[in-house]
């Protein structure tokens, strides 16, 4: 009798707890009319301000173009470097090249698989102008020293934290470090959507007015632009269902953590679990082990996938060999420990609203082919 698959993320589940609030705040904006900049985005502007712990929210219209309009504001662009890690999705990349500027990809910390301090220093040079550390699958880069860096070569630290709303880093709140930090609201994210949405954070007020304009065609009234801008607005839609969301999130963030903890537990002796700073709080926006090699990774998913349970890989390959980024790289920097990670890395299952019979079924799984290499390994001998 074939079992149901396991969900790698249990959005039934989530709509349980969320639906009927969600219905009734859309059914809101709806009746409304207000479907752009209506009084709920800049309600969300504020919460999440809050939430941070910054001044200044600026909601737009994804996670790509908060880190575009962040860039455009800060005038970042042709003849500029921008230095940013290997091992991460495209998309950070993407929104430096898309400015004109020129994206240097270096190496990650093995732990955290976050930006390396050390390689930031060494791929350090004089057309540098920011920084943009990756909060990877939940948790901050080594913040502390990154700000440090930044400070030191006169430069912007930009913190991408789309993955990594509700973490935390020596008591502060991801989002919250740099000249600024950007967020996404992408469904998948820790405090997702219902469709794409995005938020740059900062404290800076002049900076803040400068991406207000921008990502409303550098509008300042009727038929007056002042500066260049885009159309890049989070619309009413999205932020009344992130308002419903967003009330319940520090408790699910927990859930999280604890089906995260849950793994750990269980499987540190069959896979390296995930490494979390001693004063860090990862809100685990993936539940991310690493195996011994290429073949094992690849044996791991054939086994789970026979049992119905899905797996991710992120990522499967450096970013500085994507065909699209190749046009606009000036420099190339050795990232040893992204081609081992691209090579070793899996996620597996993980959800706010996990069952602990779908995660016994992971765990079960992951023993199974655990105990299938090792008689493999003893049969031939």
């Amino acid at each position: 009798m074939s079992r149901t698959p396991v969900p790698f993320v249990d959005v039934p589940a989530m709509m349980r707890v969320h639906g009927e609030k969600l219905e009734r705040a859309l059914a809101e904006v709806v009746r409304s009319g207000q479907f752009i900049n209506g009084p709920q985005v800049a309600e969300l502007e504020k919460r999440m301000a809050a939430r941070i712990g910054v001044r200044h929210a600026i909601s737009c219209g994804s996670g790509t173009a908060a880190e575009q309009i962040l860039l455009m504001a800060l005038d970042i662009g042709p003849g500029d470097e921008v230095i940013l890690p290997d091992f991460t999705f495209i998309a950070t990349a993407e929104a430096v090249a898309s400015v004109g500027a020129t994206p240097v990809m270096v190496d990650v910390d093995p732990r955290t698989f976050c930006l390396d301090p050390d390689a930031v220093r060494e791929a350090m040079g004089p057309r540098v102008k920011a920084i943009v550390p990756v909060s990877l699958f939940g948790q901050t880069a080594e913040m502390d020293r990154l700000e440090a860096l930044a400070a030191e070569f006169g430069v912007h630290c930009l913190e991408d934290a789309c993955q990594s709303l509700g973490a935390r880093y020596q008591g502060r709140a991801s989002g919250s470090f740099g000249t600024a930090g950007f967020t996404s609201f992408y469904p998948s994210k820790p405090l997702g959507g219902i469709g794409d949405g995005g938020m740059v954070l900062t404290d800076d007020r002049e900076l803040a007015e400068r991406i207000r304009l921008i990502r409303e065609h550098g509008q300042v009234g009727r038929h007056e632009h002042r500066i260049l801008g885009v159309n890049s607005r989070l619309d009413t839609l999205q932020a009344a269902a992130l308002l419903v969301k967003e009330e319940l999130f520090d408790s699910e963030v927990e859930m999280r953590r604890a089906h995260a903890h849950r793994y750990d537990h269980a499987l540190d002796c069959v896979v390296t679990t995930p490494f979390v700073f001693e004063r860090g709080y990862s809100s685990y926006a993936q539940y991310t082990v690493r195996v011994a090699d290429r073949e094992a990774r690849e044996g791991m998913i054939a086994h789970l996938q026979l049992l119905q349970i899905p797996t991710a890989l992120h990522y499967p390959r450096p970013i500085h060999t994507q065909e699209s980024l190749r046009p606009y790289l000036r420099r190339e920097v050795e990232t040893p420990v992204t081609q081992e990670l691209c090579d070793t890395v899996l996620s597996l299952p993980l959800s706010a609203y996990m069952s602990q019979e779908d995660q016994d079924r992971v765990i079960e799984a992951v023993f199974d082919w655990a105990h299938l290499g090792e008689d493999a390994a003893a049969a031939s001998l």
